[in-house]
């Protein structure tokens, strides 16, 4: 009796070992290859739990269900940027990321050096969105280092349209905004846009910025900073200009993507001369030139990802 008893007990260890290697099986299967890369099923659960727990939302199917796609596309994008920063020698900035980490922590309400505990606790991948941070992070710096060289703005256009404003004392306005950047193809563009704006009503901005934008600025909960009145596209304005504090522009749609702004605060410059002449220079060449780098950046990676063999399992 004890024999039969040992031989069973190994069978139904066996059994269970089996189990628990299908079940590890499961998780790690290939849901994806991008050129060299291979994105795995615990990869993308693990990126669909980190955006809900980073925009306080619940993890349930619901949920789980709207962000599947999304973060495949993310993971696909990542999966592109790792690539192409590794054929670079670039150096992280370590500070760069323990402020960002910190922000993320801060944000949550926790102490940062419980964070990684909190991920944890979360059954989320710590090392894994810090990867990711870290990727965002050397990608913008590739992108600067790539075509910081090939910025061309007009300084005869932009010192006249600093003089302009100089001379005429003119009473700027200046926005403190945040965005949400999302790419949209033509075939569900509007059910799209309602999708965004039904989750700024549910859970937010800053919390519908970090499920869906594309934007490096979604590091930051989407945070761009102030900008004046006098360096934005009249498009711009347009859209912005009459909202209150607190209210969110209708989207502006540009050839690939959606963007959507936020009016964090307002302010009045009444004294134009008063301002210091360079420092009017150095925040509408600032804002030109984040906006190249933008451009770049979306540019560099799309001609990369259509150069990648993508194939989904």
């Amino acid at each position: 009796m004890s024999k039969i008893f040992k031989i069973l007990s190994i069978i139904f260890f066996f059994f269970l070992s089996n189990i628990y290697v299908s079940f590890a099986s499961i998780k790690n299967n290939i849901i994806a290859k991008v050129g060299n890369e291979i994105i795995t099923l615990i990869e993308l659960e693990n990126k669909v739990n980190t955006t809900l727990i980073l925009a306080n939302q619940k993890i349930n199917q619901e949920n789980i269900n709207k962000l599947k796609n999304i973060s495949l596309k993310r993971l696909i994008d990542l999966k592109i940027k790792q690539s192409e920063i590794e054929k670079f020698n670039i150096t992280i900035n370590e500070l760069a990321i323990e402020n960002h980490m910190q922000k993320i922590a801060n944000n949550l309400n926790i102490d940062p050096a419980e964070l990684k505990k909190y991920f944890e606790l979360s059954r989320i991948n710590y090392e894994q969105y810090r990867k990711e941070v870290e990727i965002e992070f050397l990608w913008q710096k590739l992108i600067t280092q790539l075509y910081s060289s090939k910025i061309d703005i007009d300084n005869d256009q932009l010192d006249k349209q600093v003089l302009e404003i100089y001379k005429n004392k003119e009473k700027i306005t200046e926005f403190k905004l945040a965005e949400l950047e999302i790419n949209y193809d033509k075939k569900t563009k509007n059910e799209l846009i309602k999708e965004i704006k039904n989750s700024f009503e549910r859970i937010g901005f800053s919390e519908t910025v970090v499920k869906y934008s594309i934007s490096n600025s979604a590091l930051n909960k989407g945070e761009i900073g102030w900008v004046s009145s006098k360096v934005i596209s009249n498009e711009l304005i347009d859209k912005i200009e009459k909202l209150k504090i607190g209210e969110i522009s209708s989207e502006i749609i540009g050839a690939e993507t959606l963007v959507f702004y936020k009016m964090l605060d307002k302010r009045f410059v009444k004294d134009v001369v008063k301002t210091d002449i360079n420092q009017i220079r150095k925040k509408i060449l600032k804002k030109k030139k984040n906006e190249l780098l933008n451009l770049y950046s979306n540019s560099h990676l799309s001609k990369k990802k259509n150069n990648t063999v993508i194939k989904l399992q």
